[in-house]
């Protein structure tokens, strides 16, 4: 099968993803104020036993901590660091966060906007399978609605309770024997109309197996179902239905689920009904199909303003020729319509496909210039919340590591980290214009060598503090390398290459010869030069030639040192260092200490060049320069 998506624009990007935390998570959701902007996210971070609430203000271009929520249940249940869902509504100044306890009761923590006014509920008493919940929220009434099934087999309920006091207390709406086996997962949505509506989606073996899906809807103001229907009638395995509706009076209603052909061929498909439920003139079709592709529904949902014709949803695809290889993609429709368009693969990095979890969940963020909601996401592995929306700016911080060491950045979004000698690591992240992040580098230590941090290059300079501001997408490079026995062995010249550094108090051996530093003074603070040479390994014989200058001695006298390590002016023969080294690493010390007071006063220079072996004419070679300063005390 091929993807069928019908008028859509496909671009990458929105802009640079902003962190909201950088910790592996176990489970997350969100929701929003439609009278201020304010966006909400509940997650449970790996590790913990509680909820932690955080909000954006400023439309997603940060984020804070606004309370937790231990999750010892309504009657002190043992907590819980193994959440597997949460589940968000916001409605009349109060954020509700509903999560299963260790004794299996569904629960309902709440608190004001602010983190203050905190309570919790009981849902219900009985167990409850934490994959199956799902919650939606009346928005003319204010009443909650929580549904669940009791577990996949047929000897088992369905069942869906409301509250009209904010959670505090829950009556059923429907308690019925499920009759046929099924999967857990439910779907609950609210829509408008002369009568408000409350739709249902979910699996059933009724039909057969493998299940099929069902759709039921309700009078929101409560009563028996008022229209039933098969959506799905075929051999594959059709599960995860997501059902949401436009917030229009008798609006369209999709319905989005995954469809299993086997192997790797899980489908993205869609039925939809133009007037409210009642007939579906799209019925069982695929949004994205694509052979030897996975694409799954990850969320869907309107926009709480009324009247507003517009749905929007993100899905996965995972596709190992694509980079990222599992992608997040948003798009819209719309009652009139239906057609899902304006594709946008929006994640810098490879999103968190599964469990559904922490698959990519929508969020409006009313009051912003650009249309349409964001979307919350966490990278693959789990591995941190972030926040992407079409308003976003796309200026992005890319910080590259050479060599053995971490970079981390302040406010948080940069977190990088390579802990071998050889290769780079490249680390992306987006933060708002204006945003001033303070970068810090942080040598790791290997096995056999002790990493040392040596510059900043790039749009930062020197080996101190890196503060950049994010008026345009930065680029920012920090060099490590290794004191002590190298791994690696540089190659023979090829060219003429040559480098300047300031001055060192230990050499520094490094796989790039870019950021070696052979050459070094010691400590100078204690009043005593003491010159060291140190290189690594090369992979071909080559000579090494040292030589130094300075006015304060002879001007423009240049001194080689020879392989007695005796200095001799420059003559139309050069002595060389050393001859024909390979595989031989260097660290020597020329002459012991020397008191600087000794030294005339004045510039040194220091140079270490490399050649291949026996060659004179300099035609290829590396060469390295530093100084110091004699007569230092």
């Amino acid at each position: 099968m091929l993807a069928l998506f019908l008028s859509v624009a496909s671009v990458f990007g929105w802009g640079g993803d902003v962190q909201i935390y950088p910790g592996q998570i176990n489970t997350f959701d969100v929701d929003y104020d439609l009278d201020t902007g304010t966006m909400f996210v509940a997650f449970q971070a790996t590790g913990e036993d509680i909820i932690r609430l955080y909000a954006s203000t400023d439309h997603g271009t940060s984020w804070s901590e606004v309370t937790t929520f231990i999750t010892d249940g309504f009657m002190g249940t043992t907590p819980r660091t193994d959440l597997s869902r949460i589940r968000v509504i916001y409605n009349a100044g109060r954020v509700h966060i509903f999560w299963v306890d260790s004794l299996g009761s569904l629960n309902r923590s709440r608190c004001s906007s602010t983190g203050t006014a905190k309570g919790s509920s009981q849902v219900s008493a009985a167990a409850v399978p934490e994959g199956s919940f799902s919650v939606t929220l009346d928005l003319d009434s204010g009443r909650l609605y929580a549904g669940w099934r009791t577990g996949a087999g047929a000897l088992t309920s369905q069942i869906i309770r409301f509250s009209d006091d904010h959670g505090i207390t829950w009556t059923d709406h429907i308690n019925w024997p499920a009759g046929y086996a099924g999967s857990l997962t439910q779907s609950l949505a609210y829509g408008p109309g002369v009568s408000n509506h409350l739709y249902w989606a979910f699996g059933t073996e009724q039909f057969g197996t493998p299940e099929e899906l069902q759709y039921l809807r309700f009078p929101s103001g409560g009563g028996a179902w008022d229209q039933s229907r098969q959506m799905t009638n075929n051999a594959y395995a059709n599960y995860d239905p997501r059902v949401a509706a436009a917030n229009v009076d008798d609006s369209g209603v999709w319905i989005l689920y995954n469809r299993d052909r086997g192997g790797h061929e899980i489908d993205l498909m869609n039925s939809y009904s133009p007037d409210a439920g009642v007939t579906w003139t799209i019925q069982d079709s695929p949004i994205d199909a694509e052979d030897g592709i996975d694409e799954y529904i990850a969320d869907v949902k309107f926009y709480k303003d009324h009247p507003n014709s517009y749905v929007n949803m993100v899905y996965i695809k995972d596709d190992p020729a694509a980079d990222p290889v599992r992608q997040a993609i948003w798009m819209y429709a719309s009652t009139g319509d239906p057609s899902w368009r304006g594709a946008v693969v929006f994640s810098d990095e490879d999103i968190q496909p599964w469990p559904e979890e922490t698959a990519p969940r929508i969020v409006y963020s009313p009051g912003v210039s650009a249309s349409g909601g964001g979307v919350v996401f966490s990278y693959f592995g789990a591995n941190g919340l972030y926040f992407d929306a079409p308003w976003i700016p796309g200026y992005t911080l890319t910080v590259t590591i050479h060599g053995s060491g971490a970079v981390v950045s302040s406010p948080p979004g940069i977190d990088c980290t390579h802990d071998v000698l050889i290769g780079d690591e490249v680390c992306t992240v987006g933060f708002a214009p204006g945003t001033a992040v303070a970068l810090t580098a942080t040598p790791i230590d290997g096995v056999d060598y002790t990493s040392s941090f040596i510059e900043w290059s790039g749009d930062c300079s020197g080996s101190g503090a890196c503060p950049v501001v994010m008026n345009s997408d930065i680029f920012v490079e920090a060099s490590f390398g290794a004191l002590g026995i190298p791994v690696f062995a540089l190659g023979v010249p090829a060219s003429q290459e040559a480098w300047s550094y300031s001055p060192v108090e230990s050499p520094v051996k490094q796989p790039d010869p870019a950021n070696c530093r052979p050459f070094a003074i010691g400590d100078l603070s204690s009043g005593n030069l003491s010159l060291q040479v140190g290189l690594p390994p090369f992979s071909g014989g080559v000579d090494i030639y040292l030589a130094l200058q300075s006015d304060a001695i002879a001007s423009g006298t240049f001194y080689f040192v020879d392989d007695c390590n005796i200095p001799q002016p420059l003559s139309t023969v050069l002595p060389p260092w050393k001859t024909n080294v390979t595989f031989t690493d260097i660290d020597e010390s020329l002459w012991g200490d020397i008191p600087l007071s000794d030294l005339p006063s004045g510039l040194y220079n220091l140079y270490i060049a490399i050649t291949p072996t026996g060659e004179t004419d300099f035609s290829h070679y590396y060469l390295w320069a530093t100084y110091f300063f004699g007569s230092m005390i």
